[in-house]
């Protein structure tokens, strides 16, 4: 089933459209990712993910966006401001509900902790002024309880494209063994990336995606509400502790309840994690 929104005719998209109100956008980036993986891996990987969760649950995708906030200091990386990048999330998100879409899954594949919050951030304030459910989040949210914290370039960026897009993988382009790898950030491809987990990984991130785009485009005024009051607190700890929040298992136990679809639980973690830090 095609779902990518730019190969769509107009009454293919009216009936998308009718059949599940829920758009997903991919964020992303051109950035180094090691000599062994792609220079556009975080935008192709949220593409991809976004494309086969809605595939499985219905919905459309638009194009990528690969203009990111921050970057490697590497050749081939573009890096554009948090303000730019904070309003163009706002205005796709305010496009897409201007459109009809009821809701919007965001999908970042790059991780700066500034990339994040204003992915999120955005989201929140034009659901404060709408009526748009929006669900942003790095897509290693929806699978950090199988251990995916997010890296770069190494075991698990890598063995993501080595299922999703393996022919845009080349680890016969990597170092040899022994010698450090320039521009990866996490467990060594070369010993610990699998298309294996890779297919583990998608495949929950996939089931998830499309699972809180059906529960969010059928929630109630109510449990609308305690969504955005979820998100609302997972920003506030963003925002009011930075990174910090990556080191206290209260951070993921939260985003891990947002994914599921357990807003009370979110709400209560997110609480548990700004009393522990505060």
């Amino acid at each position: 089933m095609e779902v990518r929104w730019e190969r769509l005719r107009p009454r293919e998209m009216e009936k998308r459209l009718n059949e599940l109100p829920v758009v997903y956008v991919p964020f992303g980036s051109l950035e180094w990712h090691g000599y062994h993986n792609p220079l556009g891996l975080d935008a192709l990987k949220a593409w991809e993910l976004c494309i086969r969760a809605a595939q499985k649950g219905g919905g459309v995708v638009v194009p990528a966006t690969f203009w990111p906030i921050g970057g490697m200091p590497h050749p081939w990386t573009v890096r554009m401001s948090e303000e730019l990048i904070h309003s163009l999330a706002v205005s796709i998100y305010e496009q897409m509900a201007h459109v009809g879409f009821k809701v919007v899954i965001a999908v970042t594949g790059h991780y700066g902790f500034e990339q994040v919050y204003h992915i999120k951030k955005a989201a929140l304030e034009v659901m404060y002024r709408s009526g748009v459910t929006i669900y942003a989040l790095p897509e290693y949210e929806a699978a950090c309880d199988i251990g995916y914290r997010g890296d770069h370039a190494a075991k698990w960026e890598t063995s993501l494209m080595m299922y999703l897009m393996p022919e845009l993988v080349d680890m016969s382009e990597a170092e040899p063994p022994g010698v450090p790898m320039d521009g990866v950030g996490g467990e060594d491809p070369r010993e610990h990336a699998s298309k294996d987990l890779g297919e583990r990984a998608a495949e929950l991130i996939i089931d998830r995606l499309s699972g809180a785009a059906r529960k969010l485009a059928n929630l109630s005024p109510r449990e609308r509400s305690r969504f955005i009051q979820a998100f609302d607190r997972c920003c506030s700890a963003l925002s009011r502790f930075g990174p910090r929040v990556f080191g206290h298992e209260g951070y993921w136990k939260g985003v891990l309840s947002l994914a599921k679809g357990e807003y009370g639980e979110a709400i209560e973690a997110f609480g548990e994690l700004e009393k522990a830090l505060a």
